[in-house]
């Protein structure tokens, strides 16, 4: 018995009248929140990048040639607060990996864009996620793997929904 059965069993223990089916997979969630978070910052620490500067360089790189965005759309896209997202390209032009230009089309803004530098920083990080994910996973087989992605959509679909409220 694992430790969150333990807690479980002790719960409908102290609350006997009480449905507590719910508790389990939130407790693994969280658990599983920590891990994931842990296994992010060991994939980006040999590249010294935070969560938040990878995921500005990802969303470049995913907005295709020539791998840049308004300010504005990278917030929207990161759903990150202007201040925190500042604060990750300030960072990363420091480091050459992203360069801030006047937007042509608006004389007011600007646009993000990955510098060759960033590029390749990009790709040998989802490469380095890639093949961590791929170890930490192996042990699934393809169905087993399969339906763990169709159950983790599911419920990414309730929490949305119900935390949106």
């Amino acid at each position: 018995m694992s430790w969150i059965d333990d807690l479980s069993t002790a719960w409908e223990r102290e609350y006997p009248g009480l449905d507590t089916r719910s508790f389990p997979p939130m407790v693994r969630l969280a658990r599983l929140s920590v891990l994931i978070d842990s296994f992010q910052q060991e994939v980006l620490a040999p590249f010294e990048l935070s969560s938040g500067d990878y995921g500005v360089l990802a969303a470049l790189r995913r907005a295709g040639a020539p791998y840049e965005l308004s300010p504005s759309k990278l917030y929207s896209r990161l759903e990150r607060s202007s201040g925190g997202l500042t604060k990750n390209l300030k960072r990363l032009e420091e480091r050459g990996l992203v360069k801030r230009t006047p937007d042509p089309s608006d004389g007011r803004g600007s646009r993000v864009s990955l510098t060759k530098d960033g590029f390749d920083l990009q790709e040998q990080v989802f490469k380095a996620f890639l093949d961590g994910t791929r170890e930490l996973l192996e042990p699934l087989r393809v169905r087993e793997l399969k339906k763990t992605d169709d159950t983790l959509a599911r419920l990414l679909d309730v929490f949305e929904s119900g935390l949106a409220r």
